[in-house]
């Protein structure tokens, strides 16, 4: 990956479980494409996108998934925190990573990330009660002509805001899913 690259995804204070997974991995999450959800809600990815590496992906992605609550790196709605989540692979799990990876989970002070827990737990609180209320809205806009299904309304939104990365297909399948799982639990 380029550094341009690394710079964004170090910068990302929680990322989704399958791309954090993806960078321990050596592989960049952007060019994976999309996973989809079967119904059960699991994540299936084309392993066509992984080459070599999918085993290794997916041994890392369920067992970050399995220890994300027990280690406190888990953020809610199949995201992470980034740093705890670097520290716990190189420090517990001793994964082996990316060079300008592991560097920088070298120099992450965990005692400093403590401090701002209860900050954190509130901005998680302020996103949760966000994707209520987006959940809430979807079922609203089940009696609109194009909002019957996930997909029309995916379909409706992107093509009415096709300038808006928020309203990008991918974006929206992600969000309405999180969002019921917020709405569920």
């Amino acid at each position: 990956m380029q550094d341009s690259e690394w710079d964004y995804w170090l910068t990302r204070p929680y990322i989704y479980n399958w791309q954090a997974a993806a960078l321990v991995t050596g592989l960049n999450p952007r060019e994976i494409k999309f996973p989809t959800r079967n119904s059960a809600g699991e994540l299936h990815f084309d392993k066509e996108n992984f080459g070599d590496s999918y085993a290794v992906f997916k041994s890392r992605l369920d067992q970050l998934t399995e220890h994300a609550w027990m280690q406190s790196f888990s953020a809610q709605n199949m995201r992470v925190d980034f740093r705890r989540f670097l520290f716990w692979a190189q420090k517990v799990r001793k994964w082996s990573m990316p060079e300008r990876l592991s560097s920088f989970a070298q120099n992450i002070d965990i005692e400093a990330l403590d401090e701002n827990v209860e900050e954190k737990a509130g901005a998680l609180r302020d996103e949760r009660n966000s994707l209520r209320l987006i959940w809430a809205l979807r079922k609203l806009l089940m009696e609109h002509q194009h909002g019957k299904t996930d997909r029309e309304l995916i379909y409706y939104l992107s093509k009415t805001y096709p300038d808006q990365q928020a309203f990008k297909r991918l974006s929206l399948e992600m969000k309405l899913a999180e969002a019921q799982v917020a709405s569920e639990a």
